[in-house]
């Protein structure tokens, strides 16, 4: 599967937004965002039509901006959630 395509089978990207309310990436910003090295995926910043390994345990948006996104898989969730529990 290439990175332009396993991003355009997660069900929640991070949004644009038009005006107030938000919208889904395009496939053509989802793309840009490959391009400009602005998505890392276990540690790399593939292009659009690099292929990925799986299973996908680092998952990041705009690393350098204010709007970083970091998703992880649900396991890593739960034991973040755990560590952080008093």
């Amino acid at each position: 599967m290439t990175a332009l395509q396993f991003l355009l089978s997660i069900p929640h990207v991070p949004m644009a937004f038009l005006g107030e309310k938000p919208v889904k990436a395009s496939k053509s910003e989802q793309k840009r965002w490959l391009e400009n090295g602005s998505v890392i995926i276990n540690g790399a910043k593939p292009k659009p039509h690099d292929e990925i390994t799986f299973p996908v345990t680092e998952l990041v948006f705009f690393p350098k901006s204010k709007r970083r996104c970091t998703m992880q898989s649900p396991a890593e969730e739960v034991e973040a959630f755990k560590r952080n529990q008093p």
